[in-house]
């Protein structure tokens, strides 16, 4: 048998901001590093720390540095040391934020002046940000042969546009179904490539006019590990003895962060809205238990009242948490979605538009939290679901990897 061409991407440069995206890039990067190839990886934000701790070689936003983006004017850095006041978070130090800010703020001054530039950033903060010119200069002093970001905006756009004007191959990978983002993907230019997690999504976004970029249905990186194991039944097993549940009906909830709301203005339920409605929940049906998971940016505590249920401050991993489960009720978690992609039965509450999941048929939506509780009552939750046109869970980091190798290779 003949031998295999040499991987082509030699050395892609990766960027992304933290959270989920971050942890699609690490998937990636490991499988490209397990091809042979040696990524530049760049983390924006809380992704650097994130890529640090899963032990892959990446820098963080001050690689992007050079002299044009340096601000030595003693007004700039007073104007950015105010709009920066009070911006921290444990996984991002304080020069990675002046960075970021100065990087985006002099590719702000140099196209509409200083003036216009402080109103905007003084008004919009990061969101004023797209550093094409930056991006264009750092492309231009590494040469990658191929440029890969996530869909966010801002510095990965701005990444991918500089990729466009160098005609470096680029691709952007989805995680979800790309509602938001449709501001900045669909006028473009964007990236020559676009993958995303199922066919659904392709559809959407062809009807809604996306030109200039190829679609690739690959699955979503971070996905992956939802695949399901061998040894699933035994962990489970294992994992509700442990917390206690081992005979109970448990009911899951994936909480939004704290004091965030919704596209309509409405807040998200807090522990003081939800512990009341499933301690009634468990009082009229005793073999109900339920799981409150803060998100991980928002802790928070159960409080009184709270004796028929547990509280998962992030010790049991996500893939954990839906092997314990039974049932997943959320507002607009993503671990509903995963929840929905494992098999497990999910309740969308309230916000099935912004969650989406529940219009492609992942799960039974209902309009508030007593709704919610008499469809757990009656137990009929697990009627209706459906599947979503995609590939296979386990699939998708080498579905990813292999498209960034044949558009490297169709580029040489």
């Amino acid at each position: 048998m003949a031998d295999l061409a040499p991987f082509a991407a030699k050395r892609p440069l990766l960027m992304s901001y933290g959270g989920g995206h971050a942890q699609i890039m690490a998937a990636v990067a490991a499988g490209l590093i397990a091809r042979g190839s040696t990524p530049d990886l760049i983390g924006l934000t809380t992704a650097a720390r994130f890529f640090a701790r899963r032990g892959l070689p990446a820098r963080s936003v001050l690689a992007l540095q050079d002299e044009a983006t340096t601000c030595t004017d003693a007004g700039d850095l007073a104007f950015l040391e105010n709009v920066t006041a009070g911006q921290s978070h444990p996984d991002i130090t304080p020069a990675q934020t002046a960075a970021y800010f100065a990087i985006g703020y002099r590719d702000l001054v140099c196209r509409i002046g200083t003036r216009a530039a402080r109103e905007r950033v003084t008004a919009e903060g990061r969101r004023a940000f797209l550093p094409v010119e930056a991006m264009v200069r750092y492309l231009e002093r590494t040469r990658p042969d191929a440029v890969v970001t996530t869909t966010s905006p801002r510095f990965e756009h701005a990444m991918l546009q500089a990729a466009r004007r160098l005609s470096i191959p680029s691709l952007a990978i989805s995680d979800l179904f790309l509602i938001r983002e449709r501001d900045w993907i669909i006028p473009g230019p964007y990236a020559e490539h676009l993958s995303v997690f199922a066919n659904s999504v392709r559809e959407d976004l062809l009807q809604a006019g996306l030109a200039g970029s190829e679609i690739h249905v690959t699955g979503n990186p971070a996905f992956d590990s939802l695949r399901p194991a061998p040894d699933d039944a035994v962990r489970r097993a294992a994992l509700r003895a442990h917390l206690g549940v081992t005979d109970k009906t448990v009911i899951l909830w994936p909480a939004a962060q704290v004091g965030a709301r919704g596209r309509s203005g409405a807040p998200y339920a807090g522990p003081q809205d939800l512990v009341p409605v499933f301690e009634r929940l468990c009082r009229a049906d005793p073999d109900f238990t339920y799981i409150l998971r803060p998100h991980p940016n928002s802790a928070f505590t159960l409080g009184s009242g709270a004796y028929h249920g547990l509280l998962d401050n992030g010790k049991l991993s996500p893939e954990e948490a839906l092997l314990v489960a039974d049932v997943v009720c959320a507002e607009v978690s993503t671990m509903g979605l995963q929840a929905a992609l494992r098999g497990i039965p999910v309740i969308c509450v309230k916000y099935a538009e912004d969650a989406v999941y529940p219009l492609h048929g992942l799960a039974r939506a209902v309009p508030d939290l007593d709704a919610m509780a008499a469809m757990l009552l009656a137990r009929d939750f697990d009627k209706g679901r459906q599947s979503i046109d995609m590939p296979p869970l386990g699939t998708a980091t080498s579905n990813v990897v292999d498209l960034i190798g044949r558009i490297v290779g169709a580029g040489t």
